[in-house]
């Protein structure tokens, strides 16, 4: 089936192929799964890896599709905060990928990349190396380590960010499940550009509505670097101000000067917080899967593509998508998985193009973000993008975004629609 701009949205053909699941090479520069015709090897099984290789194999079945992913499980970071504040179960969020294996004949190589080997069009990965026609690298985001401020990632289990989904989730709720009455928690907010959802406004929001149905009589601190709510803040603020006037105190332009993990203390030039909880969230950039690659220029923190095809501008053949792209070069678009699903999408019709001499039609990518502030009622934004002839860049476009007027319950529901939409979308 070849898949149109038109309907390149819509999952409507099933294909099915065998798999096959490969073992163990006991060299890593060995050739594995030697190549017959026109491959494409897809890193990354998130958002964005999943539906590219998805929708490569819609635009053109005869490709084969290799999807490269060092862990068996597909676990969503949208809905997570739910998991975290007891409103849903990790299973809701946990995925196999067998499904893309059955329907589309998409191979799974579960393996961690080690190396691109560019004039030899080869991934090295722990499992051996695969040859590729073109390399589509997903990779997520990364986390920056501060230890001026007694910030490193070493900390997480103590205090978590949370903001991979998976042993970090069930931590932060084993945490807020053991916080005692009259408990204090502290949720230190990313600088942006950070990968959002999880959103952590909607996570200060839920914590403080678990404090608040649960009788604790506890307070969440939120502190946040940014100038302001960086997302939907008249909203939030309203919601704030109706249900958590007592619980929530938030705190903006904050600057965090020392962390003491072991005495659970923040201190910042707004001062000093102390909580039984503390949910840091480190500043963000591409993740070190991408600087291990070659993909990131050097003194930068995010992967620079071609705008229009998303080939990666370090290494020809090879495309980056997802959150580790940089803002710059892509455009206005959010690091969000809803924009990762979108990019998926663009970057399959530029691949099959690129593969037939053709040139791609031109980007367009669309996001929607649903955000809890209780655990009935919800708020949300939306936007959608097009690439620009003129700044050689996706902008948004105009009279095409929006929010709503007030929280309600009705998008509380659709929150949860829209989650088991684009899991359909990207998995089944």
């Amino acid at each position: 089936m070849k898949l149109n701009r038109r309907n390149f949205v819509k999952n409507s053909a099933i294909l099915t192929a065998g798999f096959g699941v490969y073992g163990i090479a006991r060299n890593a520069t060995a050739s594995i799964m030697p190549k017959k015709g026109k491959r494409v090897v897809v890193l990354g099984g998130g958002f964005g890896g999943c539906t590219a290789a998805k929708y490569i194999k819609l635009n053109d079945p005869s490709i084969e599709v290799i999807l490269v992913e060092k862990n068996d499980k597909f676990i969503s970071c949208p809905i997570s905060n739910l998991v975290i504040v007891g409103l849903r179960g990790m299973d809701f969020i946990t995925f196999k990928y067998d499904q893309l294996q059955k329907n589309y004949g998409i191979k799974f190589l579960q393996a961690e990349a080690v190396q691109i080997i560019p004039e030899k069009n080869q991934l090295v990965t722990s499992k051996g190396s695969i040859e590729y026609d073109r390399l589509v690298v997903s990779p997520g985001i990364g986390f920056i380590e501060n230890k001026e401020i007694g910030y490193q990632l070493s900390l997480a289990n103590k205090i978590p960010h949370a903001w991979k989904a998976g042993k970090q989730t069930e931590i932060l709720k084993a945490q807020l499940q053991n916080l005692p009455k009259g408990g204090s928690v502290i949720l230190r907010v990313p600088k942006s550009p950070y990968r959002c959802p999880p959103g952590p406004y909607e996570r200060a929001s839920l914590i403080a509505n678990y404090i608040k149905r649960n009788n604790l009589g506890g307070k969440i601190f939120v502190l946040d670097p940014n100038d302001d709510v960086t997302s939907k803040g008249k909203l939030f603020k309203a919601a704030w101000g109706d249900l958590y006037k007592d619980i929530l105190e938030y705190y903006n332009q904050v600057d965090v000067t020392n962390i003491n993990a072991e005495k659970m203390n923040i201190e910042t030039n707004k001062g000093n917080f102390t909580g039984n909880v503390i949910n840091f969230i480190p500043d963000q950039k591409a993740s070190d899967t991408a600087f291990k690659l070659g993909l990131i220029p050097e003194g930068k923190l995010w992967a620079f593509v071609d705008s229009y095809t998303f080939e990666s501008e370090a290494i020809k053949n090879v495309y980056v998508i997802g959150d580790s792209t940089n803002t710059g070069s892509v455009g206005t678009v959010p690091k969000s998985g809803y924009i990762a699903n979108s990019m998926g999408k663009v970057v399959a019709e530029s691949v099959v193009a690129s593969l037939k001499g053709e040139k791609p039609p031109k980007p367009f990518m669309a996001n929607a973000c649903y955000s809890m502030v209780s655990d009935s009622e919800a708020i949300w934004v939306t936007a959608v993008y097009e690439f620009d002839d003129n700044v050689k860049r996706t902008i948004t476009i105009k009279n095409a975004s929006g929010t709503p007027h007030e929280r309600s319950k009705i998008d509380a529901f659709h929150q949860i629609s829209w989650a088991e939409n684009i899991w359909n979308d990207v998995l089944m």
